[in-house]
């Protein structure tokens, strides 16, 4: 039998008798968990965890391991009975960043001490990020790369606009800008297209279901405490809108913290923030950010073309949150955007047919979100998430108009059950993504994607865990589809870890590509015969600590089945067509990572090989894929003088890449880029200067960024596989109030 139409009949009798959960829950408990997972515990003793911060007793505090948990007094103390052998402990509280203790339980009493740092992270943000079990990072079994606060930190110096910089800090996570006119950009993770990455904040997907037009890179830093970024293939994780990976932001959390900030650049760009952050009380707190960002229109290289477009936006986010001693905790979020973009050719700009081109976009943004966190007792607990957004956008490509409207809705239950070294996950999603497009009416869909999800995690021993997890997806036009994932690590506390993961999963295409993106939909044909793009991914990661140095190295490969392509219409209409191409798209790549962190200074390298391979749909070819360096790497030396001062200087190498569609050239040159940063602390205000590209590459230097005659789908520029800002510099301040 086919598996597909088995699966498929499962699915139709699991709805009809209202099951799902229920069955897909035992069934992967049937395949992964061990018999003696329902086992009587043996003897137990009395553990005694003390909780501190900076050497003084942290109240409040919730320490859990397995069915049991308990809460510290004024003291900071408390106890717990656990069974006799190896427990991990979770302790945590709001305001705190959390802390996993490896402990071997013994008979009689023993103690222990638990030192909390204070941060805008608690408890409950262990369950909302990445993998949804109560794990600290560096023992998940899924690699899970964080991008912390310091580097928030140096981003927003760098460029307090845009999180663009801060993404690309995780090794194979590239910054691809998409449209020179609007200087709009996606998120290619180890060289996968942007459109595979999804994005969530807070674990919510506040910028839809996928992220054209308005991005998330195009939102402030000042509220983030950090990135989390799973690569490869992760939709058994998040459904079918994950093929190429997650990028989850992570707001700070409610504290004292509050500041004012302002910032110019030499390129004409303002930049202005307030951030708020405050605790009510043990349990309430909130946080509230509203920024503005204007950028004038700059023609850089003289072609009449801008090459930075016009810019007016602005941020409103007031977040609330609560918490109490149990470990119960909710979190609200919402927001409004609003932004003009305006580019094109500048006043008196013309192209080489002698005309004028407009290209405009105005986007006006609302979203809302809800987390909470239920303790249910004897080890469970429920999660509950829900967002959604609504988006209007007026699109000008010339003298073409196309307004749209976009809505997404999202849902999701997930119950939690622990014990011991094991867990186990079961939910159900629900996804709805609907476009109404004023103008071009033909491109209209409402997609509906309900799903079922469980994962169970194993850790027998200290030195091993294995998570596996699968997700059976329900898609309104594209039909049912199964996506499993297996991740295991080895490790030596604070050593050594090796990560083995593979999984497959599925894209459902829409209009919306990164060569859409630039063109518009006018020239589109109505998408017709479409099937799912499919992929498998497997990916080895190895990290070892050698006192101040650490080194990474990872080995992946991925391949997509059914890839959607954009091609010229079989006719002389002059239109475009989404076509699936009839071979795979192939990637494979190597990442190394090394760092060296002995204050003062800190080091730190990286390297990127990667080798993607694809069908030319328009010659029938197998080709390199378009930008994607085959080469890149970076350096960056920081020098700091505790919190008052930091200089650091990086440098970036992008080496040759291939362009589809050029008509300067196929194969592109490398190049090398500078970038400078000086902090300095001053009581309560601090200062940055920022030298961007200082070395002024352009990729303009090289060839035009203008055609000589439009090409597929009506455009008049080439792709950007070079920076087009030239060099940058800007100087701000930052007021802690």
């Amino acid at each position: 039998m086919n598996p597909a139409w088995a699966w498929r009949g499962v699915a139709t009798k699991c709805l009809a008798a209202g099951r799902c959960v229920w069955i897909a829950a035992s069934a992967l408990a049937i395949l992964v968990i061990p018999t003696h997972l329902a086992a009587a515990p043996g003897d137990s003793a009395t553990f005694i965890v003390h909780v501190k911060s900076e050497g003084r007793p942290v109240e409040d505090a919730v320490i859990q391991s397995g069915t049991s948990h308990a809460v510290t007094g004024a003291s900071g103390t408390a106890s717990l009975t656990l069974p006799t052998g190896p427990r991990t402990l979770i302790v945590g509280r709001i305001g705190y960043g959390p802390d996993t203790l490896q402990v071997d339980v013994r008979s009689g009493s023993t103690e222990v001490t638990a030192i909390l740092k204070e941060a805008t992270v608690e408890l409950a943000e262990v369950v909302v990020v990445s993998t949804r079990t109560e794990r600290r990072i560096a023992d998940e079994p899924t690699r899970v790369e964080v991008t912390d606060r310091d580097d928030v930190e140096e981003q927003i110096a760098a460029s307090p606009g845009n999180v663009a910089e801060l993404l690309t800090e995780a090794g194979g996570v590239r910054v691809q800008r998409t449209s020179a006119g609007l200087g709009s950009a996606s998120i290619r993770i180890r060289g996968l297209r942007g459109r595979y990455t999804k994005f969530l904040s807070d674990g919510l997907p506040l910028f839809g279901v996928s992220t054209e037009g308005l991005t998330p890179l195009q939102i402030p830093p000042v509220d983030l405490q950090r990135v989390e970024v799973i690569k490869g293939v992760a939709s058994a994780l998040y459904g079918p809108t994950a093929l190429g990976g997650v990028v989850n932001l992570v707001s700070q959390r409610s504290g004292t913290q509050r500041e004012i900030l302002l910032n110019q650049t030499s390129r004409g760009g303002t930049d202005a923030s307030l951030w708020d952050a405050r605790r009510l009380n043990t349990r309430w707190g909130y946080t509230l950010l509203a920024s503005g960002d204007f950028q004038g229109k700059r023609d850089v290289d003289g072609d009449g073309w801008a090459d930075i477009p016009a810019q007016r936006r602005g941020v409103l986010r007031p977040r609330l949150f609560w918490a109490d001693s149990l470990g119960n905790s909710w979190f609200l979020t919402s927001g409004v955007t609003g932004e003009d973009r305006e580019g094109g050719t500048v006043l008196g700009g013309r192209l080489l047919n002698g005309q004028p081109f407009r290209e405009d976009l105005r986007t006006r943004r609302a979203d809302a979100g809800s987390v909470a966190r239920l303790v249910l007792g004897s080890g469970a607990t429920l999660a509950l998430r829900g967002s959604a957004t609504e988006e209007w956008r007026t699109h000008w490509f010339g003298s073409a108009r196309e307004r749209d409207r976009r809505n997404t809705l999202f849902g999701e239950a997930a119950l939690t059950l622990t014990r011991g070294t094991q867990a186990l996950v079961a939910g159900a999603a629900i996804e709805r993504d609907a476009y109404h497009a004023l103008d071009v009416t033909r491109m209209d869909y409402d997609y509906a994607t309900p799903g079922l999800f469980a994962e169970h995690l194993w850790s027998p021993t200290a030195w091993f865990s294995v998570s596996s997890s699968a997700r059976l997806d329900f898609h309104s036009a594209y039909g049912d589809y199964l996506s499993p994932r297996v991740s295991a690590l080895f490790h030596s506390e604070r050593t050594w870890s090796v990560r083995a993961s593979a999984g497959t999963g599925v894209f459902a295409p829409t209009p919306f590509t990164e060569e859409t993106e630039v063109i518009g939909l006018s020239h589109l044909r109505p998408i017709t015969n479409l099937t799912v793009e499919r992929a498998q991914g497997a990916s080895l990661d190895m990290s070892r600590i050698l006192g101040p140095v650490e080194v990474d190295a990872a080995a992946f490969a991925t391949t997509i089945r059914n890839p959607v392509a954009l091609r010229g219409a079989m006719d002389s209409t002059g239109e475009v067509e989404l076509v699936n191409a009839r071979q795979p798209t192939r990637g494979d790549g190597v990442e190394l990572f090394a760092s060296y962190k002995l204050e003062p200074f800190s080091i730190i390298t990286s390297y990127t090989y990667l080798f993607e391979t694809e069908l030319d749909i328009e010659r029938g070819v197998r080709r390199e894929a378009p930008l994607n360096p085959r080469h890149a790497g970076g350096l960056t030396a920081v020098w700091e003088a505790g919190d008052d001062t930091r200089i650091g200087i990086e440098a970036y190498y992008t080496g040759r890449q291939t362009v589809a569609d050029d008509p300067y050239r196929s194969l592109t040159q490398p190049y090398l880029f500078v970038d400078l940063l000086i902090q300095q602390r001053l009581g309560r205000v601090r200062v940055f200067l920022h030298g961007e590209n200082l070395n002024n590459v352009h990729q303009s230097h090289f060839d035009p960024l203008l055609r000589t005659s439009p090409g597929l789908g009506g455009r008049w520029t080439t792709d950007v596989w070079a920076p087009l800002e030239g060099r940058v510099v800007n100087f701000g301040i930052r007021w802690m109030y």
